[in-house]
Formats: C-alpha cells, structure tokens, sequence
C-alpha cells in the first residue's frame, strides 16, 4: 500500500501515475494524516468495476 500526502499531487504527480500504471494498485493520499483520496489507474478502475459487477450478479 501506498501512502503519500495529497500535496505530493502537485510535486509528484508523474511518479504517482507510474506508481499507479506499473503496479495496478492505488494510492492512498492523506490531508494532515487522515486519509482524503485515492488514485488509480484507469485499467484498475475498469478491472475493479467488473469484479463487482460480476459479484452482484452472482449474489
């Protein structure tokens, strides 16, 4: 798990895409060290949504 400040959107906002392209998993950002967002790629988004789509309709 990835964890960085949402601060980091403004100064690392390229390595936090790579982060989230190269290993397709999300990053976690905090605001004075509660968690305010997550970020993934689109493909992780896309696979996530289709597992749950899946799931419901197997429930």
């Amino acid at each position: 798990m990835i964890i960085k400040p949402t601060s980091a959107l403004r100064t690392e906002l390229g390595e936090i895409t790579r982060i989230c392209k190269e290993r397709s998993e999300p990053v976690y950002l905090t605001k004075n060290g509660e968690g305010e967002l997550v970020v993934m790629s689109i493909a992780a988004f896309e696979r996530r949504e289709a597992t749950l789509n899946l799931r419901a309709k197997l429930l």
